[in-house]
């Protein structure tokens, strides 16, 4: 920009100099600003750990005493209701609350007898229509196993990049993987650009993979002319997809429709990987009683494409259902695991 202003008349150089500094100024002051966000979200995370730790221990069912936590949510919930009651709210906002009124809350009487909420992320999961559309029919009874799961934003030591990771915790005894947590972690170039992701190998248990399928194909011999009949093991859509290791392809490395695919996975994961992070972990208990937001405003009215368990002995050769990447929705706030308003430059 400054050669620009330099090539100009003389005449008007000096105008346009100033409103140079001016707008430097500014973008310094914009840097001030995101680096308090950083730091104010910092510390309200660190003020939340402890409410979310408390979370996983009464899902588990590590705490079962409630005793001396009902008076004060009997208090809370007055105050609540009184300053409830003193709200004038217009009516597109009273026609919001009587929608919310007619949904279905989830039934719980099925946990009478048990301790904490086994289920609990796997329903919660499934009132995600935008995460629980990857989730493919063999990954079901997989997701049966899901005990925990949580989120955090940090920066690279050494990129100085901004991360965002995902765990889920499975049973340790389980009839299909090990390790039984499994992360994946997202690193950002920019603040919409995932440029690298690492995730946890997986080691199947044999004929547990969901995210490989058995096609059967014929082939002919060129010279006989016989047919014979082989099967080939392919990649299969899987909601377990997303902890395979990908990294962005440098300009010109590949192909353009190989960089377009990498793109493309990545696009996926990544808006998948943000929605438990924007979504899902933050408000789990209003998705798990099914009062969480719809989805409308995003154009996601009509169901989701269905996918149907890929048999082993496929007579031929089927293209795989594949659900379009969500775009990119600017980065996951920078919050562990809990929504938060983006810092906006003024």
């Amino acid at each position: 920009m400054i050669k620009t202003i330099l090539a100009m008349p003389k005449e008007v150089q000096d105008r346009f100099k100033v409103l140079h500094m001016l707008s430097d100024k500014r973008s310094k002051l914009n840097d001030e600003f995101n680096e308090a966000c950083k730091k104010l979200e910092a510390q309200i995370m660190e003020k939340k750990k402890p409410f979310l730790e408390q979370r996983r221990q009464i899902i588990s069912g590590d705490k079962t005493d409630f005793g001396n936590l009902i008076p004060r949510f009997e208090e809370t919930h007055k105050e609540l209701e009184k300053k409830v009651a003193g709200i004038v709210k217009a009516d597109d906002e009273k026609e919001e609350e009587d929608k919310a009124e007619e949904k279905t809350p989830t039934d719980v009487s099925y946990l009478k007898g048990q301790q904490g909420i086994p289920d609990f992320w796997q329903r919660s999961m499934k009132s995600n229509r935008l995460i629980w559309d990857q989730v493919r029919e063999k990954d079901e009874e997989i997701m049966k196993h899901l005990r925990h799961v949580e989120t955090t934003s940090a920066e690279d030591e050494v990129s100085k990049n901004m991360t965002v990771t995902l765990k889920m915790e499975f049973d340790e005894e389980n009839e299909f993987f090990t390790p039984s947590t499994l992360f994946v972690t997202l690193e950002y170039e920019s603040q919409d650009q995932v440029k690298d992701i690492k995730g946890t190998a997986i080691e199947w248990k044999e004929g547990k993979d969901p995210t490989k399928k058995k096609i059967k194909k014929k082939q002919k011999h060129k010279k006989t002319g016989e047919t014979r009949t082989v099967v080939k093991t392919v990649d299969a859509d899987s909601f377990f997809n997303i902890f395979q290791d990908r990294t962005l392809p440098k300009e010109g490395e590949n192909d353009s429709d190989a960089e377009n695919e990498v793109q493309d996975k990545i696009d996926e994961v990544q808006q998948t990987v943000e929605d438990f992070h924007d979504l899902l972990v933050p408000d789990a208990l209003e998705y798990f009683l099914n009062f969480n937001e719809d989805f409308d405003m995003l154009g996601l009215d009509g169901e989701g494409d269905e996918s149907g368990d890929d048999d082993d002995d496929d007579d031929e050769d089927e293209s795989a259902n594949k659900k379009p990447a969500g775009g990119k929705k600017g980065g996951a706030a920078e919050a562990g695991g809990d929504q938060q308003q983006e810092c906006k430059q003024q």
